[in-house]
């Protein structure tokens, strides 16, 4: 018998025997279509914004020794848009994305993992000063975050502490994006920092991706009878050493007795890109002033009601997203959702999140219905 023979008939009949090995595969999904229709659409673009998604996550163990294991995710969809959102180039009419593909190794205090995976900590929810890597639209029916290609270790050194390290390659030669981040439980206070070295890239789907800083924040956490936290970050460039933005959040919610609970959740956002940390910006182009709202409420065990909102303190514009999700059986969800934008000064029309130009925005106020089967 040829060695390669040899080889391949020890791979399928005795490495599967080998206990130490744990090959299993675990699947989910959903399927995805809606349409909503846009008020006052641009001359030239559809009234209606369609969408198909077809998404698949595997999961599941190649192998568990010696208090080792190994395992793995991958989650990819494809779609097809049609409307203006195409029409304008917000979204391309067909894509196909690979979102997560990682392997694992573990035991009880250490991790290593390697490959395209979610980055993401924080305690912010509308607003994420430390979503260095997130691009999570959490408006959305469905809201999904990008994973981006990287190797990551993680030492859980005690039940309230951790010690985390990523390399992300820039894309730009051989440049890195290096951090370090650390946890800690402080009684009842959650508590972290994170340092990251940020040279120039080409991952234009992050904010200052052409430009080589560090960046330092903090997040903080904790419940006295209301719910509190705190996220802020600095960018500081490297040349010619100066601040180059400062973002931060403060969050409070709390659930109400109404009904089956009225859960509230708000957030301040607070965002400036000039040196001084002014808030003596007269044209509003370098200072944010935002606040988010977000209310839920179950309403029996099959429907389900938010409202989610934003308004920019500067150019007095706004978003209200509602949404009404029905459990039609425990996989098929129908959502009913619309979206209003506007300005409160009313004779304006553009600001940063309500616009109305000749080309579609997505800002436009819109209803609309969603059909979405989790498998």
């Amino acid at each position: 018998m040829q060695p390669k023979t040899l080889y391949f008939f020890y791979i399928f009949f005795f490495l599967p025997l080998n206990p130490a090995l744990a090959f299993d595969t675990d699947y989910d999904g959903y399927i995805k279509t809606g349409s909503q229709y846009i008020f006052d659409s641009p001359s030239l673009h559809k009234d209606f914004d369609s969408d198909l998604q077809i998404h698949l996550g595997l999961d599941g163990n190649v192998l568990k020794k010696n208090k080792w294991a190994l395992d793995y995710e991958i989650e990819t969809d494809a779609s097809y848009v049609d409307g203006p959102s195409e029409q304008s180039k917000l979204r391309p009419e067909t894509d196909f994305g690979l979102h997560r593909a990682w392997l694992r190794l573990s035991n009880d205090s250490l991790q290593f993992r390697g490959g395209r995976q979610e980055i993401l900590f924080g305690d912010g929810v509308i607003f994420q000063p430390l979503g260095l890597f997130d691009t999570r639209d959490v408006s959305g029916v469905i809201p999904q975050a990008h994973g981006v290609d990287s190797v990551r270790a993680t030492w859980f050194s005690s039940d309230v502490s951790l010690l985390e390290t990523w390399l992300v390659p820039a894309k730009k030669g051989t440049a890195l994006i290096s951090g370090i981040r650390a946890d800690l439980l402080l009684g009842e206070i959650a508590t972290g920092v994170v340092f990251q070295y940020h040279p120039k890239s080409d991952l234009d789907d992050f904010s200052g991706y052409d430009q080589e800083m560090v960046q330092v924040g903090y997040h903080l956490k904790g419940e006295h009878e209301v719910g509190f936290w705190n996220e802020s970050r600095l960018d500081v460039e490297i040349q010619p050493s100066s601040p180059l933005q400062f973002d931060t959040v403060l969050g409070v919610d709390y659930t109400f007795e109404i009904g089956k609970g009225l859960h509230v959740l708000t957030e301040y956002f607070f965002s400036t890109r000039q040196q001084e940390f002014s808030l003596s910006d007269l044209k509003g182009q370098r200072t944010y002033h935002q606040i988010g709202f977000l209310f839920d409420q179950p309403i029996d065990i099959d429907i389900k009601w938010q409202i989610f909102s934003l308004y920019d303190f500067r150019d007095r514009s706004f978003q209200i997203v509602p949404q009404v999700e029905y459990s039609i059986t425990d996989d098929l969800f129908l959502y009913l959702h619309g979206k209003v934008g506007g300005n409160i000064n009313g004779n304006k029309s553009n600001g940063r999140l309500y616009q109305r130009t000749n080309s579609f925005s997505g800002t436009e106020s819109s209803i609309g219905l969603t059909l979405t089967n989790f498998f």
